[in-house]
């Protein structure tokens, strides 16, 4: 038998062809060339390992239909798309299944989808070139290090969204041989999954030759050791978190793991973005996010750990207003985001940590005694990461060289409406990764997508502190995070239990990442696999309802009337997404064994 695989590990097409008389991983793509002949030819060799790089996603909203959809489902944002009865509004209708749903499914190429396949297609790709690296030709010995390494970093992150994704899956770390039973495939536990993870960034994170930040523009695709400790650390959380942990305590493993690969990050080089530029931003943050990463070894932005490859989409990204000519607003913030930033002067929260809502639906808030929130004046004062990161009734904006006021009131250059895509639903629109002159005339001019960057290696470690009993060790990091965002030490949260605590990381993680997709798997890995995700449930926004030259606020339920959920996607088969039918139902035939995800 053949090994004919080529898109997949584990597909029904491809058992069904083991019997092929040729196989498509023992050539070349084009066909002409054996795996030996490329493994003995040093041109070739780095040909082939470079293809295990193509199903890098391109995140943010390369999802269908330009959706961020793992923060269009969370409670962060919503889709304004759903009036087009595209992307993320199919899940908010509770519609999706193993045979379609909206991350899947290949909708059109231009989309991110099919991740099942890819990422066991480029797995593939890795085990059959660790394989043969050892006695593989290369022109350098010190390129056959390298690659090594990098196969085993780049091997985790695969492995890593597989996990995020689907759960757990099994560990395959060689090529399947000709003969392979597959009657006896099963998967690993999530633990085991993610603690490979972490080894895997470990063998990379050992070698000299891999260097801890990439400088030469010319190897931008390139991996590093900063990238194995900052997958290491998203990794080592993951195992510690309720939903994967298989009710072991593993919060001193994933302490230990974030503190050193924290402490390495910082040893060589990586921190925090604090030196601002221009005067163009509400703080270090927002002009953080606004601008990409450069090069060199001695770059301006030395945070990010891992950037963005794909250029912008030259008609879509973060400039979206009516006011600007814009072709769709997109996932706009929800009242939800807006209430998590906590007030700058005091440096308390507006809504109580413990019980954000006295009601389900979200309309009744249940305030914060004494923080300085004041509801008629709901945006003044706010973390500056508020501002970087939302437009809001009254802000300022840039249409090329002219300053504009933002109107979401009835008949408002940007106001709210829920039968145009150009117009928020929320009454907000997002600004975070917006460049500040930004506009339809010069797309493509803001922030590109940074898969890791120090800030949330800090709040990783927090999170692990505090759970493993390191309580003052974890608040520490999240007030030098809060410091950067603009609060002063005199506001500097703290806690006496380790409830406390973790409602503050948990609050933390939710304003920093915001848009960054970590609320939509923070708040899956924080619940159990068959409890619904009451965050979610419902979404609100703020009308901003003008009387003369007065404006009231008032909190809407949106997408619904408050009798049924805004966003179905609550429910608790959401939190992984469906093995693809084929594959599911070929494998419990050969297995005996259920391997659907629960409830699809």
């Amino acid at each position: 038998m053949k090994n004919t695989l080529l898109y997949t590990l584990i597909s029904i097409s491809v058992l069904l062809s083991l019997n092929s008389c040729s196989s498509e991983m023992d050539i070349t793509p084009d066909g002409r060339l054996t795996m030996d002949e490329v493994f003995s030819n040093p041109e070739y060799v780095p040909a082939y390992f470079s293809s295990a790089f193509d199903c890098i996603p391109f995140k943010m909203s390369w999802y269908f239909w330009f959706d961020n959809l793992p923060s269009a489902l969370s409670d962060e944002s919503w889709s304004c798309d759903d009036v087009e009865g595209t992307g993320a509004v199919n899940a908010y209708k509770g519609q999706g299944s193993a045979s379609e749903n909206i991350f899947e499914t290949n909708y059109n190429d231009n989309f991110d989808s099919q991740y099942w396949t890819k990422y066991w297609k480029s797995i593939r790709i890795i085990n059959v070139f660790l394989q043969h690296i050892p006695t593989a030709a290369v022109d350098d010995e010190e390129d056959r290090v390298r690659w090594t390494a990098e196969a085993h970093v780049l091997r985790a992150y695969y492995y890593l969204q597989l996990v995020k994704w689907y759960g757990a899956v099994p560990i395959i770390t060689e090529p399947l041989a000709d003969d392979f039973d597959y009657s006896t495939m099963k998967k690993n536990t999530a633990v085991e999954c993610l603690k490979f993870i972490v080894e895997d960034c470990e063998v990379g994170m050992k070698c000299d030759e891999l260097p801890w930040r990439i400088v030469n523009s010319s190897e931008f695709r390139r991996l590093s050791r900063g990238i194995a400790a900052a997958i290491r650390s998203q990794a080592a959380l993951y195992a510690a978190s309720p939903l994967y942990n298989g009710g072991e305590d593993l919060w001193e493993y994933a302490y230990e793991k974030n503190k050193d690969s924290f402490e390495k990050l910082k040893e060589n080089g990586y921190e925090l973005y604090t030196a601002m530029q221009t005067s163009n931003y509400s703080c270090a943050y927002g002009e953080y996010f606004a601008q990409n990463a450069s090069g060199g070894a001695n770059p301006v932005d030395r945070e990010t750990i891992w950037g963005n490859i794909k250029d912008n989409h030259p008609m879509w990204w973060v400039w979206g207003m009516p006011i600007q000519s814009n072709y769709r607003a997109g996932d706009v913030p929800t009242q939800e985001l807006v209430d998590a930033y906590d007030m700058v002067a005091t440096g308390k929260p507006v809504l109580k940590l413990s019980q954000p809502y006295l009601d389900e639906t979200h309309l009744d808030p249940n305030y914060t005694e004494n923080s300085g929130y004041n509801p008629n004046r709901p945006y003044e004062g706010r973390d500056p990461r508020f501002y970087a990161t939302v437009i809001y009734h009254g802000a300022s904006i840039y249409v090329g060289n002219t300053k504009s006021t933002v109107q979401t009131f009835s008949g408002g250059n940007c106001e709210l409406r829920d039968d145009d895509r150009r117009y928020t639903r929320t009454g907000y629109y997002m600004n975070k990764y917006r460049n500040w002159n930004a506009y339809s005339g010069s797309p493509g001019e803001d922030g590109k997508w940074k898969f890791f960057r120090l800030g949330e290696v800090y709040l990783n470690l927090a999170e692990a502190a505090v759970e493993a009993g390191h309580i003052d060790e974890g608040l520490e990091l999240v007030n030098e995070i809060r410091h950067r965002a603009g609060f002063d030490p005199a506001v500097d949260v703290s806690a006496t239990t380790k409830d406390e605590a973790r409602l503050i990381v948990h609050h933390e993680r939710q304003v920093e990442f915001a848009f960054e997709e970590h609320r939509f798997f923070d708040v899956r890995r924080w619940t159990k696999n068959d409890v619904d995700l009451e965050n979610e449930k419902f979404c609100t926004g703020m009308k901003a309802i003008r009387s003369g030259l007065k404006v009231k606020y008032e909190r809407f339920i949106v997408g619904s009337d408050g009798t049924t959920p805004s966003k179905l996607s609550y429910k608790a088969k959401w939190h992984f997404l469906p093995i693809p039918l084929d594959e599911a139902s070929s494998l419990e035939n050969l297995t005996g064994i259920n391997w659907q995800n629960y409830g699809w």
